[in-house]
């Protein structure tokens, strides 16, 4: 299954971003409906039920799959029962899994919180995607997976993001070492080879990806890597491929597509 984030698109609304992924020829797409930052504010699906129902109508004609729902981030604050209602509109709207993250210092209290998103996200049928970035304080693969463990819930497992990996100070033959079943799917980019240094990290991440293929890192590596049954999801914002959205998403779905083909996954 080949999805696409909504962060690569983060401007577009939720049926813009329907539109854009089916231009793409994408299979899936993921909707953000949470705001990472604490009281912060995004499209209002969870709120809005007139919304929701042409989201679903969008999403039904379409064919597309509601991957997941974006962007749970651990803080100390976090307080789980706050999510129920973004649970629920995901549900209705027949989402798969809740990304999460974790920017929160106490490793006790990030693991019982990530606990009880597990235990939520259950009652829903959806699993979680626990995703590591390096410019937060679950900032490796190594310690979202010790973290995962300690958790202990059978409906997580790993996010990894091909950037975030690398910039990490991770390659693609740390994944070797994680049990595939703890391995929830993978978020695909490119970027060049060198880093930009830790201040630049999040600027990279979030405006200064590249598409596969346009850049240095070992992504077919990095594919062979992951479980062959897992999704993928292509989160590539750029302001590097111009101002048309649906030329943009054909661009990069013909590079995924690419890239899998080369590995023998086309």
């Amino acid at each position: 299954m080949l999805s696409l984030a909504h962060l690569t698109f983060m401007h577009a609304g939720p049926l813009e971003l329907i539109a854009l992924a089916e231009a793409g020829g994408f299979d899936a797409v993921g909707l953000r409906l949470v705001d990472p930052a604490p009281q912060g504010d995004f499209f209002p699906v969870v709120s809005d039920a007139a919304l929701r129902r042409q989201v679903k109508a969008a999403l039904q004609s379409s064919g597309l799959t509601l991957l997941d729902i974006e962007a749970v981030w651990l803080w100390p604050q976090t307080q789980a029962q706050m999510l129920r209602p973004a649970l629920e509109a995901g549900a209705e709207l027949g989402a798969r899994n809740l990304l999460v993250g974790g920017n929160d210092p106490d490793r006790s209290r990030m693991t019982d919180r990530l606990a009880e998103c597990c235990a939520m996200a259950r009652e829903y049928d959806m699993g979680v995607g626990f995703e590591f970035i390096p410019y937060t304080a679950l900032n490796s693969l190594a310690y979202a997976n010790a973290i995962l463990k300690d958790a202990g819930q059978s409906n997580a497992g790993l996010l990894v993001d091909a950037l975030h990996l690398s910039r990490s100070g991770g390659s693609p033959s740390d994944l070797t070492a994680i049990e595939p079943a703890l391995i929830a799917y993978g978020h695909l980019c490119d970027a060049p080879a060198a880093s930009p240094g830790v201040d630049g990290l999040r600027s990279e991440a979030r405006e200064a990806r590249l598409y596969p293929g346009d850049g240095g890192l070992p992504l077919a590596a990095f594919l062979s890597a992951l479980p062959a049954d897992k999704p993928i999801a292509m989160e590539a914002p750029s302001v590097a491929y111009g101002d048309d959205d649906h030329e943009r998403a054909r661009r990069a779905g013909a590079a995924c597509r690419t890239l899998l083909a080369s590995i023998g996954r086309g």
